[in-house]
């Protein structure tokens, strides 16, 4: 795990890219791996949070909800156009979540165009708490 207190980086996979997340907290790989997820649709820095959702789970492990966090977005993402880039995780256990995030409809004049992110995937998962923190890694298929 990096030095930073929290943060992502992006690893190659095959046809796909994956992502290390990591953080001092629970809420913070949550949060970091939302980001990551979106840095690959666009560059975070050109969205605003004018428009917000809140965003409730329920499941039956930590690996679980943190899978269904990831996909709940990506589907809010193709169902809305709304880009994302600010996570807020107001309550989590290992079997649920309430966030609240925050971003604004896709434009192609403002946001550009990353990569287009077809599934968050469970292969490779890894979910743990480590002695300066919690850890993940995900895989999208883009």
């Amino acid at each position: 795990m990096p030095q930073s207190r929290r943060g992502f980086k992006a690893f190659d996979h095959t046809a796909d890219l994956g992502f290390e997340v990591w953080g001092d907290t629970f809420e913070s790989i949550f949060e970091e791996a939302a980001s990551a997820l979106f840095s690959v649709i666009t560059d975070l820095d050109q969205i605003e949070a004018n428009e917000s959702r809140v965003i409730e789970l329920r499941s039956t492990s930590g690996e679980e909800l943190f899978l269904s966090w990831l996909k709940e977005l990506l589907f809010l993402f193709e169902k809305e156009r709304i880009v994302f880039s600010k996570f807020k995780i107001e309550a989590l256990t290992f079997e649920a979540l309430k966030a609240v995030i925050g971003g604004e409809k896709l434009t192609s004049t403002k946001h550009p165009l990353g990569r287009e992110v077809k599934a968050v995937t469970d292969h490779q998962l890894l979910f743990r708490k480590t002695k300066k923190g919690f850890l993940a890694r995900f895989i999208i298929d883009i």
